[in-house]
């Protein structure tokens, strides 16, 4: 039988939900409609049947964690996970069990959202992805130093958006296995993580808008860029990548001989301390391929040389637009 979820109170919390929700106090004997619960210290509540009015569903004073299986709260396909926590002080979610392996559009959406003391964050086992699904999921939660494996290979379009943006303690960043990118997947994916010294690997090779966008914008502490393997480019697949990663002293090669418009657009902006940059091999430029790619970085020692061919190409263009 599936652990029915639970809030556990570390502190005295008082709960309130916006929509309606069943909630026990004697380990589901008895069930009763939420209006205000009064939960001490060390003591917990089992909850079923949600059915939220609006985002911020669970309004808790109070530090509390939580566990069980979040399919004995609301079913598969509901809107009852969407900022289900949001700006709440859940501390440990480690237990929470997330027991659906194929998720819908912002199945999780800002679900810990703001979440300042969240310190353990739950296993993500879902393979097959949706728009937006995890967009925004850990948004601000300044306390998260490990994030949870990913292990989906299958992605879907802004499925990472942000999600672990602002996280500022956060160390270690998660395996990202995907071969084939979707739209903004990875977008914002770590933007101003402060504490992250190490990219994940990025084998993908198939790459799609804006993939890459921002991904680690802020990233202070990065000092070693991760591989770009692909030789043909999307576009704004790279813009603003590594944008005031103000640690990075390295960039990584780019063997990219197919470009996409505005590919390379601001990708290592404000990154001050970068002194080596790559070769630049492909010899037909588009629109914006290059555009601000390396502004801001005063102490890089040589500017990487351009293909002859690129060049006049990209001289004709000014001249005939």
């Amino acid at each position: 039988m599936k652990q029915q979820f639970t809030i556990q109170a570390v502190t005295d919390c008082t709960i309130k939900y916006e929509g309606s929700i069943e909630y026990s106090i004697d380990n589901g004997n008895t069930w009763s409609i939420l209006k205000k619960l009064s939960l001490p210290a060390s003591h917990e509540a089992q909850f079923r049947n949600a059915k939220p009015k609006r985002n911020d569903s669970f309004m808790i004073k109070g530090m509390f964690n939580v566990y069980g299986h979040i399919s004995t709260l609301a079913p598969n396909g509901t809107n009852a996970f969407m900022w289900m926590f949001y700006k709440t002080n859940v501390v440990n979610a480690s237990n929470l069990i997330l027991d659906y392996d194929e998720l819908w559009p912002a199945a999780y959406l800002s679900m810990f959202a703001r979440c300042y003391n969240l310190m353990s964050a739950p296993v993500l086992p879902a393979t097959k992805l949706a728009h937006g699904c995890y967009r925004c999921m850990f948004y601000g939660c300044t306390s998260l130093v490990t994030a949870p494996e990913l292990p989906a290979t299958t992605l879907a379009d802004f499925c990472y958006s942000q999600m672990f943006s602002g996280c500022t303690s956060l160390a270690t960043a998660p395996e990202l296995p995907a071969t084939a990118l979707t739209e903004s997947c990875y977008q914002c994916m770590f933007d101003g993580c402060t504490s992250l010294t190490t990219a994940p690997e990025l084998p993908a090779m198939t790459l799609a808008y804006g993939c890459y966008s921002y991904m680690f914008n802020g990233c202070t502490s990065l000092a070693t860029a991760p591989e770009l393997p692909a030789t043909t480019l999307a576009e704004y697949c790279y813009q603003s990548m590594f944008y005031n990663c103000s640690s990075l002293s390295t960039a990584p090669e780019l063997p990219a001989m197919t470009l996409a418009e505005g590919c390379y657009y601001s990708m290592f902006k404000g990154c001050i301390s970068l002194e080596i940059v790559p070769a630049l091999p492909a010899t037909k430029l588009v629109n914006r391929c290059y555009n601000h790619m390396f502004k801001d970085c005063e102490n890089i020692k040589e500017l990487p040389l351009i293909p002859k061919q690129a060049l006049i190409d990209a001289i004709r263009m000014l001249l005939l637009s």
